[in-house]
C-alpha cells in the first residue's frame, strides 16, 4: 500500500469518528422547554372550587289566600277617566293584617239599594284585563292590591231608578260578602237582571289610562 492511500484511509475513518460524535452529542440533549415544568393550574379549574348559589324561594310560596278579617276595602272614584255615560271607581284591598296573604282573580261586586238594603241589579261581569292580567297577587303588611270597576249611567235602561250608597263585594276564596260605602250616590235599577258595574281583575296598582 502507498502512503497516498494510507493517509486517505485515515481521512476517511476521522470523518466517521466526527459523525459518530454528532449523533451521540444530539441524542444526548436537553428537553425543550415546552416539555418541562409543571403544569399551571388554569381558570377553569379555580372557577370550580367556587361555591354554587342557591335561588331564594318566591315571596308567595305557601301563603294563604286573605280572608274577609285580613283586609281593609275602600271605592275611590275616578272623576278625570270618566265621561259619554260612563264612570270609573277603583276597588281598593288592603292588607290590615300582620302576615301575607295572596288575592287573585276578579271580585264579584253587585249595588245595595239604599231604599231597601238588597242586592239589585246583576252581579257585576268580569271586564277582561286590558290592563293588568288575571295573576296571583303577594300582599304583604300593608300592600293593596286594586280592581278597576267600570261602572254605567242606571238612566240608559228601562229599569226603576233607585239610590245607592253601598256595593256588595265577595272575592273568589270568599263565602260571604262584604259591603262598602261608595264614594258618592249613585242610581241603580231595582231590578235583577241589569249590569250596571263590571269588575276588572284584581292587580298589584291602579290601572292608569
Amino acid at each position: 500500500m502507498t502512503s497516498r492511500e494510507v493517509r486517505g484511509r485515515s481521512r476517511r475513518a476521522g470523518l466517521a469518528c466526527l459523525a459518530a460524535g454528532i449523533v451521540l452529542l444530539a441524542g444526548c440533549a436537553a428537553p425543550t422547554a415546552s416539555t418541562s415544568g409543571s403544569p399551571t393550574p388554569t381558570a377553569t379549574a379555580t372557577a370550580t372550587s367556587s361555591p354554587t348559589s342557591t335561588p331564594a324561594p318566591t315571596a308567595s310560596a305557601g301563603v294563604a289566600a286573605c280572608g274577609p278579617n285580613q283586609l281593609a276595602l275602600s271605592l275611590q272614584s275616578r272623576p278625570y277617566d270618566s265621561g259619554a255615560g260612563n264612570f270609573f271607581w277603583d276597588l281598593q284591598l288592603t292588607n290590615n293584617s300582620s302576615v301575607e296573604c295572596t288575592v287573585e282573580g276578579y271580585p264579584a261586586v253587585s249595588l245595595i239599594s239604599a231604599n231597601s238594603g238588597e242586592t239589585i241589579g246583576a252581579v257585576s261581569p268580569e271586564e277582561p284585563g286590558r290592563f293588568f292580567p288575571v295573576a296571583l297577587v303577594s300582599l304583604a303588611p300593608g300592600a293593596s292590591a286594586f280592581s278597576l270597576l267600570h261602572l254605567g249611567q242606571a238612566g240608559a235602561y228601562s229599569c226603576t231608578i233607585v239610590p245607592v250608597t253601598e256595593v256588595s263585594v265577595t272575592l273568589p276564596d270568599w263565602t260571604d260578602p262584604r259591603q262598602v260605602a261608595t264614594p258618592n250616590q249613585i242610581d241603580g235599577c231595582d231590578d235583577t237582571s241589569t249590569a250596571v258595574v263590571r269588575s276588572g281583575p284584581l292587580a298589584p296598582e291602579r290601572v292608569v289610562f
